[in-house]
């Protein structure tokens, strides 16, 4: 089985340090203390912002081998959208995962922005659909709809942009859209549409990602809750006569030459995260936090945490980012071979996309490129990598494919006006 690597452009600030200390790079810091970090202080006009900053680590992240960038949408981030517009001028083969509301665009408007992209880039546009957290954060970026039909309304926000794809006169009419005749025409047609990811623990999640993702992502919890997930959306897909379902796992890195070196760092983190008081503040779950992690999160504060390492679930997982407010929550611990051997754990289960990033981003990149990537060099069938260690002496460079396509244009679109 192939592997990918994505890592994450940080939208809403990068984190060294806890969220909202001044010392972290960019803008994103406490307004009412003035900023150390790189491009601390935004001003129209400035000649580096913090763009300029993300830019950085997307070249960083190409340059060092990985496939993609994650780019989380929050209501308080930079808009993926544009970010990934701006940024992929600037490289050359990375993807941009570009995660968005289905109510924030028409499916129309979404057919041809991305067709547009994917022209402008050599479709290297990926859709992460999500659904929002709670409802009171929905209501506040004005959708109303309860959790359930959120999930209603993306499996037809999916089955209109397909049919705009797949042919020029389009007709249907659902509960949420409809179209009488439309669809990309002209150049626009020669487009990929761009490949779906989706996440969520609830039955309306898995549903939604069994009949419509390309790609169910999850986080990195315990491996035997990560393998009964992947299980259940596996048999939930067949449902729909669908077995190329893949799966992706979103987990940070602690990564270093020796385990102490990773520990302390974990424990760098956590007894920042002490002396500031956070650790009593419940973290912003959203939909991609599974029910498991919050009840595991609770259990934590029902006892007491004496040490960062209470906070390992299994060998080399630590849920310690979760505990003081840090989304995902997860993070694999230890020196480089213990992370290339979770990670091939996990690999075992089915996952075959791997979401990886540490703090900052732009050095860590680096160092997973240089230690933890080349492991996986002969599976990794999309990358810009060396096909063994003598590719050097020749041409070395196995050339990019589509993101995991497996089905053509015109096998992808079928059944698009049904």
């Amino acid at each position: 089985m192939s592997i990918e690597f994505f890592t994450r452009l940080p939208l809403h600030g990068e984190t060294f340090h806890l969220p909202g200390d001044p010392r972290n790079r960019g803008d994103w810091n406490n307004p009412s203390r003035p900023g150390t970090g790189a491009v601390s202080n935004f001003a129209v006009g400035d000649d580096f912002t913090y763009i300029d900053y993300l830019s950085q680590i997307a070249r960083g992240a190409e340059i060092a081998g990985f496939d993609g960038v994650l780019m989380v949408n929050t209501q308080f981030g930079e808009e993926p959208w544009i970010v990934s517009s701006l940024l992929a001028r600037e490289t050359k083969r990375l993807k941009f995962v570009a995660a968005f509301h289905p109510s924030s665009t028409s499916p129309w408007n979404a057919a041809q922005a991305a067709a547009t992209y994917q022209r402008a880039t050599g479709g290297r546009l990926v859709w992460n659909i999500i659904q929002g957290s709670s409802e009171a954060a929905q209501r506040a970026i004005g959708d109303e709809l309860p959790h359930d039909e959120r999930y209603e309304r993306a499996g037809e926000f999916v089955h209109a942009v397909r049919g705009y794809f797949g042919s020029e006169s389009f007709t249907y009419r659902g509960k949420y859209y409809s179209a009488s005749g439309g669809g990309l025409r002209g150049p626009l047609r020669k487009a990929p549409i761009p490949r779906i990811c989706t996440a969520g623990a609830s039955d309306a999640a898995k549903e939604f990602a069994a009949q419509h993702a390309d790609y169910y992502l999850l986080l990195a919890e315990d491996p035997a809750i990560v393998a009964e997930h992947i299980r259940d959306v596996r048999e939930r897909a067949l449902k729909y006569g669908r077995s190329d379902i893949q799966f992706g796992l979103s987990v940070d890195v602690i990564a270093r030459a020796t385990d102490a070196e990773a520990r302390a760092e974990a424990k760098r983190i956590f007894d920042e995260g002490v002396a500031a008081g956070v650790v009593d503040v419940v973290a912003s779950i959203t939909e991609q936090l599974s029910p498991t992690f919050q009840k595991r999160r609770k259990l934590y504060h029902d006892k007491e945490v004496r040490d960062y390492d209470d906070l390992f679930i299994a060998p080399n997982l630590w849920s310690g980012y979760g505990y003081i407010g840090i989304p995902p929550g997860f993070a694999l611990v230890g020196d480089y071979a213990a992370i290339v051997e979770r990670i091939r754990e996990f690999q075992a289960l089915g996952i075959s996309l791997f979401f990886i990033a540490g703090y900052p981003h732009l050095e860590e990149a680096y160092r997973i490129g240089e230690h933890i990537l080349p492991h996986f060099r002969s599976e990794r069938v999309g990358a810009r990598v060396p096909a063994n260690d003598d590719a050097a002496a020749g041409d070395g460079f196995e050339r990019p494919l589509a993101f995991a396509s497996g089905l053509d244009t015109k096998q992808r679109h079928s059944g698009a006006n049904g």
